[in-house]
């Protein structure tokens, strides 16, 4: 659990990362914002609908009234918000439940990308377009530092499940899980290296591009 969520946190790191850049190159052909800001939102479109559906999937399965969804951009506190939820908070956990949706959502399409060997392909243009799809979908399985928050305050909840199972003494099979668990972090650990290699790319190219 630990290595998933260092991982998990590293990519939100890079995600950053690579968002900056990708704006410093686009930033090189156009003079104006709405134009960067257009394709940004474009090149994280795929992500951003998987993002706002697994928000709006969960809620409803929680039966958590939603009141909005939208996947169209819009500039709010001086950063692009490329979509958004809105649902009634009735309590706490529910919440946060709705509010990591994207991350396990995300992390469920990468793992059967991997593991149904639907990614990598034999067909380069194919593993192109699942590379950017990696990327897209990675990207945005956290739109802000509130979802990784979220994240981490799941913790307590899986240390109350771990609490309950020993006093009832609840056997699991836990090398199963184990095989699981060890598959997602291989599989999260290949996104990640594609998405080091992205931001190592856009870097090499704001460097040696000239604006």
């Amino acid at each position: 659990m630990i290595v998933f969520l260092l991982q998990i946190v590293a990519i939100y790191i890079i995600s950053r990362l690579i968002l900056k850049e990708l704006f410093l190159f686009l930033r090189k052909f156009f003079q104006s914002d709405f134009p960067v800001f257009a394709l940004v939102s474009l090149l994280f479109l795929p992500g951003t609908i998987i993002h706002e559906s697994a928000h709006f999937i969960t809620a409803l399965f929680l039966i958590l009234p939603v009141k909005s969804m939208t996947v169209f951009p819009k500039w709010d506190n001086n950063e692009i918000k490329l979509g958004e939820v809105l649902f009634v908070k009735k309590d706490f956990f529910r919440a946060i439940l709705v509010g990591i949706a994207p991350i396990f959502f995300g992390v469920g399409i990468l793992f059967s990308l991997f593991y149904f060997h639907i990614y990598p392909a034999n067909n380069i243009g194919l593993n192109i377009l699942y590379s950017y799809l990696i990327f897209s979908i990675s990207a945005n399985m956290f739109s802000s530092k509130q979802d990784l928050k979220d994240l981490l305050l799941i913790i307590p909840v899986i240390l109350l499940l771990i609490i309950i199972f020993y006093v009832f003494d609840i056997k699991i099979n836990m090398n199963n899980i184990n095989v699981i668990i060890n598959q997602i972090n291989l599989y999260i650990f290949f996104v990640l290296i594609i998405d080091a290699l992205l931001f190592g790319v856009l870097k090499l190219l704001n460097r040696f591009i000239k604006k």
